[in-house]
C-alpha cells in the first residue's frame, strides 16, 4: 500500500517533466484542462497538482512513451543505491 502512495508522490513531483517530454505547449495543455495558463505554469513548477487536475493533465498528454520515460525516471532514481555482484550476494546468504 505504500508503495502506491510513493508512485502517486513520485508521479505528482514529476509531472512538469512528463509534460515537457509530451511536446505539447503549455497554453494547450491549460486550455484543454481548464487551467488558466499563468496558474497551470506555476503549478508545474511546484508541483503542487490537486489530483483531478493531474488526471485531466494525463488524459492530454497520456500515451506509451511517456509511461516508458516515466518509469525510466523510477527505476533510475531508485537505482542510486549501493549494489553487491552476484556472487558478494550469494556469499552474504551463506549460500554455496
Amino acid at each position: 500500500m505504500l508503495g502506491i502512495i510513493e508512485d502517486y508522490k513520485e508521479l505528482r513531483q514529476r509531472l512538469g517533466a512528463l509534460i515537457d517530454q509530451s511536446g505539447y505547449k503549455n497554453a494547450y495543455i491549460a486550455d484543454r484542462v481548464g487551467i488558466p495558463a499563468s496558474n497551470f505554469s506555476q503549478k508545474k513548477k511546484r508541483g503542487n497538482w490537486s489530483l483531478e487536475e493531474m488526471e485531466r493533465v494525463l488524459s492530454v498528454i497520456n500515451n506509451q512513451e511517456l509511461e516508458d520515460f516515466f518509469l525510466l525516471e523510477i527505476i533510475r532514481e531508485r537505482d542510486k543505491g549501493d549494489t553487491v555482484t552476484y556472487e558478494q550476494f550469494r556469499k552474504e546468504m551463506g549460500w554455496n
